[in-house]
């Protein structure tokens, strides 16, 4: 088996695994299987994705920040092909934002066109 099959059956693995724990009735929120987040500072109030023409896929996350000061927050969304493979492209690069206490923010991005299906939205606290 060459190195790309066993990657695409590892990742294969891990996204059924990861889905099935959500069916099982897990209380995770809904946006869990789209979104890596494990800091303190932000509470995900929404998700949103809808269909979009040129693109293919645009999609929504509004956070609000639940520090006491001013946050600075790291993110970027990775866009995957049916088949599980990552989209190359410079919108998965690392962005910078800052997040006043109480505020709420929406980060909207687009996919970088019809082939990519799927998403994972990753966000680190600095």
């Amino acid at each position: 088996m060459t190195n790309v099959k066993r990657i695409m059956v590892v990742f294969g693995v891990a996204l059924l695994a990861a889905c099935a724990g959500l069916q099982r009735g897990d209380n995770a929120p809904a946006w869990a299987a789209h979104v890596s987040y494990d800091g303190r500072y932000l509470d995900i109030l929404e998700l949103r994705e809808w269909p979009d023409s040129q693109t293919g896929t645009k999609l929504m996350l509004q956070v609000e920040s639940k520090a006491m000061t001013t946050v600075r927050i790291s993110f970027r969304v990775l866009w995957y092909q049916a088949d599980g493979q990552p989209v190359n492209t410079v919108l998965g690069k690392w962005q910078e934002r800052t997040i006043e206490s109480g505020q709420t923010v929406e980060i909207v991005q687009s996919a970088p066109g019809p082939e990519a299906v799927d998403y994972r939205i990753e966000i680190a606290e600095k």
